[in-house]
């Protein structure tokens, strides 16, 4: 009774829209798509609650972390969870080169330390091969995002990319330092990367031609 009482409330240009879509995929797919809508819309209210009404009490790897590792869809569509809770750089690199790069060998060119929230990776293959990471690092709701988190994400950066195996022309690196505010530091880092476009995102620093960004 609720979906016919729906169904006629439509106006006719909404009707067409419903008809236009049910021409091109069948009402079960269109459902599907609406529930992951709607999980994905309770995901991303459940992470501002945490950082809004629960700031002192929120921590990164027991909440923040525990959701972002369900839902890496938030940083883009087809990543896969590579490494997560603080995964030690140099395993995290020496492990991408084996199964993502197939190196059965793989040597590092310097032994980077510290440790990683969160490592995505995917690979496309239509056209030229593009193969994409992310590198995530967390900070609580409470933490102000500043100089001393900046120079955190920015060393993971510069210990990745000087690696011979992370440094092809199909390889793209995106590095995201994620808080709740950031200073004044911070924000002058954005307005100097505005030529490079993404200010939306927090885009900070732009290198080998698009090929290695920091937000």
């Amino acid at each position: 009774k609720t979906i016919l009482e729906q169904l006629q409330d439509l106006s006719e240009d909404e009707k067409n829209d419903l008809l236009g879509i049910l021409k091109r995929t069948s009402l079960s797919n269109v459902i599907k798509t609406i529930k992951e809508i709607d999980y994905r819309l309770e995901v991303i209210d459940k992470l501002k609650v945490l950082i809004s009404e629960h700031e002192e009490e929120t921590l990164e790897v027991k909440h923040i972390q525990k959701i972002l590792d369900e839902n890496f869809w938030i940083f883009g569509e087809q990543f896969r969870l590579f490494s997560s809770t603080e995964g030690a750089l140099k395993k995290v690199l020496i492990d991408y080169a084996k199964e993502v790069l197939e190196i059965d060998d793989p040597e590092l060119v310097s032994s980077p330390g510290g440790e990683v929230d969160l490592f995505l990776t995917k690979t496309e293959s239509i056209g030229e091969v593009k193969q994409e990471n992310v590198i995530i690092e967390l900070k609580r709701a409470s933490i102000k995002l500043g100089k001393k988190e900046y120079d955190q994400i920015e060393g993971y950066m510069e210990k990745i990319v000087t690696q011979t195996l992370c440094n092809g022309e199909s390889q793209y690196w995106e590095f995201y330092l994620i808080g709740k505010d950031y200073d004044e530091h911070i924000k002058n880092k954005i307005d100097s990367a505005t030529n490079h476009g993404q200010k939306d995102k927090g885009l900070c620093y732009c290198i080998k031609d698009g090929r290695v960004k920091i937000f």
